[in-house]
């Protein structure tokens, strides 16, 4: 019986003493959360950049604490630095596309590329100017 590539992909391999092997299907549900983690760990590997994304990232969570932000502020400072991630896990698969087609396709098209690198830095923008708005507005309360 011929199985779609999404049903091989979900199939896994259960070693144990009574059965040698035995395939097992998992969820749906479950396997995109292996795919998920299987996606953060290759972008994570695939470009050093994110080093520094983490490295500011828990900069700017240790200053969080320190300046004791509220529920709302935390919320607003966690969604910006998810998309400074998201934008550069975005650009990184135009760089894999780029890399796969990028001689088979119009000159043009590199232009994508770089939509995508300034996508990044708009969202790098956007998140210091608001992560920076919240910690000057904890500062001010603490001092005043």
């Amino acid at each position: 019986m011929l199985q779609s590539p999404e049903t091989q992909s979900r199939k896994i391999r259960i070693h144990s003493a009574g059965n040698a092997d035995a395939e097992k299907i998992r969820p749906e549900w479950r396997q995109r959360l292996v795919d998920v983690e299987r996606g953060i760990t290759f972008g994570v590997r695939l470009d050093s950049s994110f080093f520094i994304h983490f490295f500011t990232g828990s900069a700017v969570l240790t200053t969080g604490m320190l300046l004791g932000l509220s529920a709302t502020h935390w919320a607003i400072v966690i969604l910006a630095m998810t998309t400074v991630l998201c934008a550069q896990m975005f650009n990184q698969v135009l760089k894999s596309i780029w890399k796969l087609l990028g001689s088979h396709l119009p000159a043009e098209s590199q232009n994508t590329f770089k939509v995508g690198t300034a996508a990044v830095g708009v969202s790098i923008i956007g998140s210091i100017i608001t992560i920076g708005i919240i910690f000057c507005s904890a500062i001010y309360r603490l001092l005043f």
